[in-house]
Formats: C-alpha cells, structure tokens, sequence
C-alpha cells in the first residue's frame, strides 16, 4: 500500500488534541518544582513546621507558632511540648521515591517523606506541703497566671521519626480568596516501632498533625499558567507522569 500523507496543521490540531482533550488549555508542573515551592514556602513560613508550648515557644513568630501546653491536674503551666518539622518531600504518581512496604503509591496520588521530632519538658513537680484553698467563685487575682514561663527549661526528652505518608489533591481556596491546590493525606506509616500498639498510637497522632499541615501549604492554581495567562480550571488537578496536571480555559 501506498504512504498517506497528513497535512501539517491537522497533525498540530491532533497534538494538541492529545494534551488537553476537549478543553481549550493544559498546564502542568513537575514533582521537581512541587519540592521547590515547598521548599520555598516554608523556608519563607517556618511557623508551618515548629510548634511549642509557651516554655519553649512563648509567642507565635515568622518561626514558630505558639500552643497551650497540655493542662493536668498538679503540674503547674501545663505539660510543656515541642514539634518539629522537616520540609515535606513529594513524590508525585508515578513511584520514584522507595516506600514502605505496606504503602503503595497509585494512579492520582502523592508521597510524602518527613522527618519529625516531638520533645517534652520532662521536670520534678515540686509538692506543696499545704494545698491551696479551692478558689471561690474565681481565681484569685493576685495570684501570677501560670504560663509556662515561670521557671527555665528542665531536662528535655525527644525522640525523632521519619515518616512516610500517602495522599491525594484537592481544590481549595485561600485566605484571600484565590483557587489553589492543597495536599490531603490518606494515609501514614512509621517504620518499626515496638509494641505495634505504640506505633499505631503515634501513627493517629501524626496522622492528625500531617493533615492539618498539609492541608496549611497550598499552591495557588496561579502558578499554572498558560504562558502568561492565567487557567481557569475545569478539569484536575490531576496527578500523572510526576506531574500535576490540569486543563482549562483562559
């Protein structure tokens, strides 16, 4: 048989076809430039990866961000605490980055590596040989709050762990009201904590901490540009070939 030739501008219009189906625009970005915007992002916020109590974090900064202290009965100012961070490292569908065995990175979903140290302020409680009067009606006001800040730090005990996660996107809208792409967390994994019981408790409780941090560090759909004009999303964001992609009209 013999060669069919194909006019030059329908082979464009196919090509174009291909990436952004029936809408008039396709955009994406690399897993590469996700890590540098995360990086750039909380190199500038670094409140979004520490958090402490007031003995260690006695007002919220650029840095850090300040939490109460975990309150119990006789332990004055609380249980002081510390939480730290590293910057998230994203894998997006398809697996580069090696997991976990009981995590499986698929189709539409991301990876994510983070080292995480949790440290508490492990110190004597001084016994007062004659209790206090309950208060009547309220505290007294000539009494000193209890802050956190009424002694140094005493002995400090911490333990670090990676953890790995698995998660998902989804549209949002930020503080100012533009569109933007947050990271949602499925799942997470802790390697090799014993009793199983210990490791599924610390998983819970950095499962909860991941996904409100996550979900904190968002992309506006602004960085995904057609050349210089913005998209306006109808389809996406999708994640393939490590890349975040999304189609649209300007």
């Amino acid at each position: 048989m013999g060669a069919v030739s194909v006019p030059s501008d329908l082979l464009r219009r196919r090509a174009l076809m291909s990436l952004t189906e029936s809408q008039a625009v396709f955009a994406s970005v690399h897993e590469t430039a996700i890590n540098d915007f995360l990086t750039a992002f909380c190199r500038a916020r670094p409140r979004y990866l520490n958090y402490g109590s007031p003995a260690f974090t006695p007002v919220t900064t650029v840095a850090e961000t300040r939490m109460d202290a975990i309150a119990f009965p006789g332990v004055a100012g609380g249980i002081q605490w510390r939480l730290r961070l590293s910057i998230p490292k994203i894998d997006l569908f398809k697996q580069t980055d090696p997991l976990p065995p009981e995590l499986v990175l698929g189709p539409g979903q991301f990876s994510a590596e983070i080292d995480a140290e949790l440290c508490i302020e492990c110190r004597k409680i001084r016994i007062d040989p004659k209790p206090p009067r309950p208060p009547r009606g309220k505290d007294n006001p000539n009494e000193p709050p209890h802050d956190g800040r009424q002694h140094p730090i005493a002995e400090l005990t911490c333990f670090r762990l990676r953890v790995f996660a698995i998660g998902h996107l989804e549209q949002v809208v930020t503080t100012t009201g533009e569109d933007a792409i947050a990271f949602a967390v499925d799942l997470i994994e802790i390697v090799d904590i014993q009793p199983p019981e210990l490791e599924s408790f610390l998983e819970c409780l950095l499962f909860m901490i991941l996904q409100a941090v996550l979900a904190g560090i968002r992309l506006p759909l602004d960085a995904l540009r057609a050349d210089a004009f913005p998209l306006a999303l109808t389809v996406g964001p999708l994640i393939e070939d490590d890349q975040i992609k999304a189609r649209g009209t300007l």
